[in-house]
């Protein structure tokens, strides 16, 4: 890539964090193959619920979560990016109207806020973690009081 051609690390936060919200779009509207667009086939995936997978272990935690909150939306409230890093703060609303977390369906409506830390590599995620507060979700759903 010639000099004039190399982007910025300005350049670089500002399209990762377009990606992140595009990403976020997708997981929204439950489309796997939008949302994995934007992966590394070699991704890594961390979250509190199913620790440490790869991407066959992304995409069967989302069919399992949007199972369980098919109607579920992931709100940007906003996001704060350096270099080939985007942190995430986004607010998950739905209704579990499916088996979630083992918890057979309870119609309960669910606001949790998830933080996420997305690492990119060439334009795409290459580490994708979760941070989110389990307890409050299963107290919401009526699995822990």
């Amino acid at each position: 890539m010639a000099i004039a051609q190399q982007q910025k690390p300005t350049d670089r936060a500002t399209s990762n964090t377009n990606d992140f919200r595009a990403a976020m779009s997708a997981a929204s509207a439950r489309d796997h193959d939008r949302f994995e667009a934007h992966l590394r086939d070699d991704v890594t995936f961390i979250n509190p619920m199913v620790g440490t997978v790869d991407k066959a272990g992304f995409r069967a935690f989302h069919t399992g979560l949007w199972t369980g909150l098919p109607d579920i939306n992931y709100k940007v409230e906003r996001t704060v990016s350096e270099g080939d890093t985007v942190v995430g703060e986004c607010t998950v609303t739905g209704t579990q109207r499916g088996e979630l977390a083992g918890v057979p369906a309870t119609n309960k409506s669910v606001k949790v806020p998830v933080t996420f830390i997305v690492d990119y590599e060439n334009g795409k995620v290459k580490r994708w973690s979760s941070y989110l507060d389990t307890a409050t979700l299963l107290r919401q759903i009526g699995a822990m009081k």
